[in-house]
């Protein structure tokens, strides 16, 4: 595999003319044809090594982001913000350097669309009578 070369780009075969709607891997940035409407990716190769990036990544955000929302004497003491901020400047800078700029994560509108309830509003809770 040559310098800059996408380790799964060896491995992609050009869309097929036979029916599917064209769509772009999110991975390599290649069009494929997809059997299925939601299609992300042109095979399990690149699925993989998006979904793995995104748990190598998210592992550190996690523990930074539940320090911050859950425990702010530590978070501030730490910084933790802008740790955040420098791990996503670090992430873009990867993306730009090995993914030819090409983002790493899903649209927002992606996961409302699969987890709804994150949009809800919270309500006041309910007084009680006393």
């Amino acid at each position: 595999m040559s310098a800059g070369q996408h380790p799964v780009a060896r491995t992609w075969a050009a869309p097929s003319r036979i029916g599917g709607a064209r769509h772009i891997c999110l991975e390599c940035g290649r069009p494929f044809a997809a059997a299925v409407s939601g299609a992300e990716f042109c095979g399990p190769a690149c699925r993989m090594v998006f979904n793995n990036r995104r748990a190598r990544r998210g592992a550190e955000l996690y523990d930074l982001f539940m320090a911050l929302r859950h425990d702010r004497a530590t978070a501030t003491r730490f910084k933790v913000w802008r740790l955040l901020n420098r791990l996503a400047a670090i992430f873009r800078d990867e993306d730009r350097r090995e993914r030819d700029g090409r983002k790493s994560w899903r649209d927002p509108a992606t996961i409302i669309e699969r987890r709804p309830y994150l949009k809800a509003e919270r309500l006041a809770p309910a007084r009680r009578s006393g």
